[in-house]
């Protein structure tokens, strides 16, 4: 007991000095009984230090990136207003009518997950693949005590595997939300919602910057058994044919996104027409 204790003292002593503890492997006996005796190895490290401003709008926290300062969402919290504002008033219109869970993929740093946990009755399940962009939208949902938020470090795709996900843009500058999944990049983790067995989704938000289809895809599942409206950006309009094959129709557009229902779900269309209109 006594030893567990002054193991978790030492641990938090260079945990707080910055310094990673790297276990050495045990030592092995020898055939005349000595022992090689191995060292440990300490590292300095402050590679995953991420930099950001707190702010407060609305009441609610948020860490914005400062290695993302040029990109619009960035922007606009910092001037005190929200990005994408249809975004933020369809989902609250539209789960204030319909109860249940939704998908939010990509998240970013969070600057929507305040809103949208407060706009379910019940779960917002959250995708981030790019790591800092996770750790200031976890910040956000951790300060903001959003318990209903399932926030993952990963892409949204077609099964479960990896990926590499591309953070740079033109100038050498963070990609921040326009991150693309690319052939080069950091490796990131990505899953299929189908994985998630979720029973209560009413709404599936995308905007993951060319990769809808394939989300959707590892969605046709969940798609198929709950009938869910689809909000996606899709800019080159990758996702037409797949949607209309499963009977969805197109039921609108806000700025950003574009609204798809399922045909047979009138109380679904009237409402995104009351939404949009």
């Amino acid at each position: 007991m006594i030893g567990e204790t002054m193991k978790t003292i030492v641990k938090k002593i260079f945990n707080n000095l910055d310094y990673e503890i790297i276990r050495a492997p045990k030592p092995t006996k020898h055939k005349g009984g000595s022992r090689v005796q191995h060292d440990i190895e300490f590292i300095q490290d402050e590679k995953f230090g991420v930099e950001f401003t707190r702010l407060t709008l609305d009441e609610n926290q948020y860490f914005v990136p400062k290695y993302a300062s040029h990109r619009p969402a960035v922007q606009n919290l910092l001037n005190g207003t929200l990005y994408e504002p249809d975004t933020h008033d369809f989902v609250r219109g539209f789960c204030k009518s319909f109860k249940g869970s939704m998908v939010h993929a990509g998240t970013f740093f969070g600057d929507m997950i305040p809103n949208f946990s407060r706009s379910v009755s019940g779960n917002v399940y959250a995708f981030e693949p790019v790591f800092e962009n996770y750790i200031l939208a976890k910040l956000c949902v951790d300060n903001n005590r959003l318990e209903n938020v399932i926030l993952m470090n990963s892409a949204l795709s077609d099964g479960l595997g990896n990926l590499n996900i591309n953070t740079s843009e033109s100038g050498g500058k963070h990609a921040g939300g326009a991150s693309t999944i690319s052939d080069k990049g950091a490796i990131c983790t990505a899953i299929n919602i189908d994985r998630l067995n979720i029973e209560d989704l009413v709404l599936i938000q995308l905007d993951v910057e060319g990769h809808e289809l394939i989300a959707l895809i590892g969605a046709k599942e969940t798609i198929q058994r709950s009938r869910p409206v689809i909000a996606i950006e899709d800019n080159d309009d990758n996702c037409t044919e797949f949607l209309r094959s499963i009977n969805y129709e197109n039921a609108g557009h806000i700025p950003g996104l574009t609204i798809w229902a399922p045909s047979e779900n009138n109380g679904y269309k009237i409402k995104i027409e009351s939404l949009i209109s």
